[in-house]
């Protein structure tokens, strides 16, 4: 026994070159950061989000009951020009008015009604309007969620 040496034992194992699926779950670790961090970039610079905002604002100052209601509908109608403008090809917004600019934001969304858009055609440019401000806010607040998310036709 005497003419045995000792025991060797094996060099530990290294991390270093890595297996080939850790260089996949690196690669993938780091795709998923990049796409997060765009989604939430894109998410949070969507113009949708501040036009809520305003228009939420909007509700507040103007109540239903003795507020002045061309105002509001004036207001109303610059915050969706000023949201399609950026929604939309410059081209195919800026010249809107009247029945074009209703049709548009009735093809350009889902779910408005057009009963209730009907008073940004001609409204602001009349004294007396009488109008449903409850429904052309609840409009124009799901033309606003809506608006960009799916093609729209040109009318």
């Amino acid at each position: 026994m005497e003419q045995l040496r000792p025991m060797q034992l094996p060099d530990p194992v290294s991390w270093w070159p890595m297996a080939p699926g850790w260089w996949l779950l690196l690669v993938l670790i780091i795709a998923s950061m990049f796409g997060l961090v765009w989604w939430l970039r894109r998410r949070w610079a969507d113009p949708r989000r501040y036009a809520l905002a305003e228009l939420k604002s909007l509700q507040a100052c103007y109540s239903p009951e003795g507020s002045d209601q061309t105002a509001l509908l004036t207001h109303c109608n610059q915050l969706l020009k000023r949201t399609a403008l950026t929604l939309y090809p410059r081209h195919d917004v800026a010249s809107l008015s009247g029945d074009a600019w209703i049709a548009f934001l009735l093809n350009s969304s889902k779910g408005c009604e057009a009963e209730a858009l009907q008073c940004l055609k001609d409204g602001a440019y009349q004294q007396n309007v009488e109008y449903d401000s409850a429904a052309l806010l609840k409009s124009c607040r799901q033309w606003l969620k809506t608006a960009g998310k799916r093609g729209h036709n040109n009318a």
